[in-house]
């Protein structure tokens, strides 16, 4: 439900779905060039690759902001059922960047209420703001994506309609498995994130049926169990 996959070139995804024929890859862009880029893997794969029109917070400030307006404009000709990668950000991002940052994660609120379309979240640090901000706008569908927050705002998250998604990096890292064991199945989806290395992980989307195997161990349910509901979480985001 959320990955870079313009950084893979057309032979990787390929052998990605070689490997895991039922995979379908949720891919964010984070500007316009990317959302180029991975349009044009949606062109190769129609029904693998899922595009998502969006403008990172990293890129805030680096990056015109032009840029926002073409890429909302290209969702709207393309029919985009997804837009990310997009969000606030108070980790890693020039705080003197906050008022733009609000602006054009609002105006991307805005657009997938439109376009009736989820919103794929990046929030590290900001993950109160972000949640406050979409219930204040009336978003319906939403998915914090690789969530690391506090366990008490899951159960705002969930009450608001909006799911979490779980990473591989739950094997090694702690804050992310708590909220693995914590996020309810019935608002629980899953995403590689990636491609790069995460302390010595690889992170790609052939990841993603072992780290459902893992939520089934710690859950002590069957990993058919945790795919029906991954499957049936990821359809309600897209599709309603």
């Amino acid at each position: 439900m959320h990955c870079h996959a313009y950084e893979f070139d057309s032979n990787k995804i390929m052998e990605i779905l070689e490997k895991a024929p039922n995979l379908k890859i949720v891919a964010v862009s984070d500007d316009l060039e990317s959302l180029y880029e991975t349009l044009e893997l949606h062109d190769i794969f129609p029904e693998k690759i899922i595009p998502c029109a969006g403008f990172h917070p990293w890129n805030i400030g680096k990056r015109s902001l032009r840029e926002v307006e073409e890429v909302i404009r290209h969702a709207y000709k393309y029919d985009i059922h997804c837009i990310g990668e997009v969000g606030l950000d108070k980790k890693f991002v020039d705080p003197n960047t906050w008022p733009t940052q609000q602006a054009v994660f609002t105006r991307f609120l805005q657009v997938a209420k439109e376009l009736d379309a989820y919103v794929t979240i990046h929030s590290p640090y900001a993950w109160r703001e972000a949640l406050t901000l979409m219930v204040e706008l009336g978003v319906e569908k939403a998915m914090f994506h690789w969530y690391t927050g506090p366990l008490n705002l899951i159960d705002e998250i969930t009450s608001s309609g909006y799911y979490i998604s779980i990473n591989p990096a739950l094997k090694i890292q702690s804050k992310h498995r708590r909220v693995a064991e914590y996020t309810p199945l019935e608002h629980m989806v899953f995403e590689s994130d990636g491609p790069y290395n995460y302390r010595g992980l690889r992170l790609s989307p052939i990841m993603i049926l072992e780290t459902i195997e893992e939520i089934a161990s710690l859950r002590k349910i069957s990993v058919d169990t945790v795919l029906s509901y991954a499957s049936l979480n990821s359809e309600r985001l897209l599709y309603g």
